[in-house]
């Protein structure tokens, strides 16, 4: 009984060896496939290029790794190696969608405002994953902000955009790509897409808002040279 015994928990043993094994091999697998779609760790530049044809480059160590080409005010086109993506933009810019070349459609919408409890930006992709997109402002006049795109179950952030209200400069924003964004590559360019035309579209209206007048101060009333003639006595 004590050998039988024995020999059940170490083929008990062996089993459960064998299946840590395989399950480090299908980790190391997927952990492959993901490296292979993942541009890296790192940062990515955003640039305006162009005046009459303007369009935004995708710069990341020095190489361009996608164009975003605007037709009209709500109309845009995303360029990859072997990627091409329509976007439009709703109306009062509450929604943007994206179709991909296979039909699929996938979103950036805002929410209601009347709805407090919900994040102010979330992404829906076509495959029904989601993303949230939480806005941060970077300095007290509120010039600097950026975009902090996260997704339910991870601890860390994915992308950090970070980009200016005021100032129309030539860099549309600065995009910090994580490590553990490598878990979510396959949803890379439709994320830039997506949230670099929202920041897009915020820096255009930043743009067009009328500045405040500064206020006067009335003028005091000038007395006439009668009652100036008085003060003197």
């Amino acid at each position: 009984m004590t050998d039988e015994y024995e020999l059940r928990t170490s083929d008990y043993g062996l089993l459960t060896i064998t299946m840590q094994e395989g399950l480090a091999s299908l980790i190391a697998m997927a952990g492959e496939v993901f490296e292979r779609d993942f541009m890296g760790a790192g940062e990515v530049i955003v640039q305006r290029v162009g005046h009459s044809r303007v369009q935004h480059v995708f710069t990341a160590n020095g190489r361009t790794i996608a164009r975003l080409r605007w037709r009209g005010l709500r109309r845009a086109v995303y360029e990859a190696d072997a990627l091409k993506l329509d976007i439009n933009v709703g109306a009062l810019d509450k929604r943007i969608s994206i179709i991909s070349e296979d039909g699929s459609e996938s979103f950036l919408l805002e929410r209601s405002r009347a709805n407090p409890n919900k994040e102010e930006l979330r992404i829906e992709m076509a495959e029904g994953d989601n993303f949230c997109l939480m806005r941060s402002w970077d300095s007290r006049l509120r010039a600097e902000a950026s975009f902090v795109a996260s997704k339910q179950f991870y601890v860390s952030k994915l992308l950090v955009f970070h980009f200016n209200m005021r100032h129309r400069t030539q860099t549309t924003a600065r995009i910090v790509v994580n490590p553990v964004m490598k878990w979510e590559a396959r949803f890379m360019h439709r994320l830039l897409a997506l949230i670099v035309c929202r920041i897009i579209l915020e820096r255009r209206h930043s743009g067009s808002r009328r500045l405040r007048i500064k206020e006067i101060k009335p003028r005091r009333f000038a007395s006439s040279a009668r009652v100036r003639e008085r003060k003197r006595i």
